[in-house]
This record gives C-alpha cells, structure tokens and sequence, in this order.
C-alpha cells in the first residue's frame, strides 16, 4: 500500500536476522529503558513515511481553509442582510393580510426578455439594411434597438404596476393586449401577401407598398415592446414596498444557496482529506508496531537474560498536531483527533 524507500531494512527476513543478532547479545540489556538501536530505526523510518504523509496533506488543507473561511464569514454577512428584510416582509404582508402575488414566475420573465430582445435583433436589421450603410453600423445599430426596446417595456411595465391601482391597471393591459396582437397579426398578414404579390408580378410592387411594410415593421415592433411590458407587469407584485422586499429575498436567499453549496463542497473535500490522513497515518503506525513486536518476539526467542523493561511498552510515536474538521453548517469545530 505504502511505497517504502527501504525496502530491505523493513523485510521480515531482515528484522528476523537484527532480532536473532541483538538477542544473542542480550541487547538492549535487562535493565535497560532505552530501545535497541534497530528498534528506534524501524521507528524512525515509520515516521519518516508518516512525515511525507503528514505534510502533503498539510498543503492541501492550508490552501482550502482560507477558502472555507471567507465562504463562511460571506454567509454571516449574508445572513445578517437577510434578517431585517425578511422581518420587513412578514411585516407587510401582515399589513396587506396576502401573501406576494405573481402570476408570471421571475425565471420565465427573463427568458421571455431574452428572447424578445434576440428576436428583435434581425427585424431591425432587415430595415437598417435598407440604409446603405456599413454592415457594422447596421450592427450596432440594430442591436442598439433589441435591448432598448424590451428594456422600456420592462421599466414601463413595473411602473405601471406600482402605481396604478390593481384593478385599473389589469383593466388597462386586458384592452391594450388583444389590439397589439391583432395589430401584429395584420402586419405578418401584410408581409405575407406582399410576398406573395412580389413573387408573382414581373415588376417589383414593393417600392409601392413602402407605407404598408412601414406599418406592418412598427407593429412588430409594438408587439415586441408590449410583450416586455406585460411580462413584467404581470412579474412584479402590486405592492412596491412587498415586491421589493419579496425580490431582494429571492436574491439573497439564492446568493446564500450558492455560497452554501460552495460551503459545503469544501468542507466535505477538507474533511475527507483529514480523515483519509489520519487512516493513512494510522496504517503506517500499525504496520511499523507490526515490525517492532517481531523485532522483539525473535529477540526474545535468543535471549539468555530476561527481556528489558522496554519491551513490555509500546513504541511511542510523536505527537502530531491534528487540524479540526469543520462542520458542515458553516462552523470551525474541533473534533476529536488521533
């Protein structure tokens, strides 16, 4: 298991041959608390191993406690953050007698914003083409439009969700959403037959219909803006002070997730490399009392005199510094060691 630099001092058939030597010279002598001098060599290539083992472990863990130790003062930190917005948010919804209402989930919010805004990039394109001008300044200038517009949709939606009164303001969006889709609609219906009518003539009818494809392009656009606006209405509580509070939650709450999640990796990896230390420590030390109990069985075998006080101790191994494992709730606590 373990590599040994001293293959040949630690053979059996060596330690057999010192023991069967030491004994027939009665070393150590009867009276003697020192150990032989093979014994405290087997001892010593032991803990030489132990040694090697010992600090390649503690490299590892000097670089991963620090790490640990800044994720857990993060999670104080956010902790702290945490307690009096959540205290204010029980506190309006006492106030409100409800609990936040969204009826459109944050995740699916941002995706429809994304979407939206990668969907307006190519309409915008189509026009700004028709310009003549460089392709990057089409670029730019039609990616320019695809963040802006989902954006003002969004800001404009969370206003009008705040400061309109419920009622007025789903009255508001249920008449303006049929006739922005219907408008749209009609446009894609234009485009389509303006198509069609092109594929068809000999001549090019489109510089015709140029307020046509103006209409149906701004409609599109419309479309666009009033999908970012209704999202985000429908994303936000009618409350500003409880929507706040509720969004700073979920913000914190899953900043707090992450660090834990990062918390407890490291703990885990900290933790299982002392244990797996201190089972390969242990290991060694067994097998060097393995070695030493021999030594002393053939010793005593070829002794003449009775054995010295030394043999009935076990051999004593330095004491070594145990790192204290961590819990995994975010707190350095010291465990029983070795």
């Amino acid at each position: 298991m373990f590599k040994h630099t001293a293959v040949h001092f630690t053979d059996e058939s060596r330690i057999q041959a010192e023991g069967q030597k030491d004994g027939e010279k009665n070393i150590p002598q009867m009276g003697s608390y020192v150990s032989a001098q093979f014994e405290q060599a087997l001892i010593a290539n032991g803990e030489q191993q132990v040694q090697q083992i010992y600090e390649k472990a503690s490299q590892f863990i000097a670089k991963l406690q620090p790490i640990f130790r800044a994720c857990q003062e993060q999670l104080e930190e956010l902790n702290v953050r945490l307690k009096p917005i959540s205290e204010l948010y029980e506190a309006r919804k006492k106030e409100l007698g409800r609990d936040v209402a969204i009826p459109f989930p944050s995740v699916y919010h941002v995706l429809l914003i994304l979407f939206l805004g990668i969907g307006e990039f190519p309409l915008n394109t189509v026009v700004f083409r028709l310009f003549g001008e460089a392709e990057y300044l089409t670029y730019v200038m039609s990616s320019t439009l695809a963040v802006t517009i989902p954006l003002l949709g969004l800001f404009i939606g969370l206003n009008l969700r705040h400061s309109m009164p419920r009622n007025a303001g789903n009255i508001l969006i249920g008449l303006l959403t049929p006739a922005a889709v219907g408008a749209a609609l009609f446009s894609i219906s234009v485009l389509r037959n303006t198509y069609i009518f092109s594929q068809s003539s000999a001549t090019n009818p489109v510089s015709a219909n140029q307020d046509s494809l103006a209409y149906a392009l701004f409609a599109l656009n419309l479309l666009v803006f009033f999908g970012a606006l209704v999202s985000s209405f429908f994303a936000h509580d009618p409350d500003e002070r409880l929507d706040s509070a509720h969004s700073s939650l979920l913000f914190l709450d899953r900043k707090r997730n992450a660090v834990r999640e990062r918390l407890f990796k490291i703990g885990t990896q900290l933790n299982g490399e002392i244990k797996k230390t201190k089972s390969q420590i242990d290991q060694v030390r067994a097998l060097t009392n393995e070695r030493v109990a021999l030594y002393r069985q053939i010793n005593m075998r070829f002794r003449s005199l009775l054995p010295p006080p030394t043999f009935r101790k076990p051999p004593e191994f330095p004491e070594l510094k145990w790192w204290p494992e961590v819990s995994l709730n975010g707190d350095m606590e010291p465990r029983d060691g070795a």
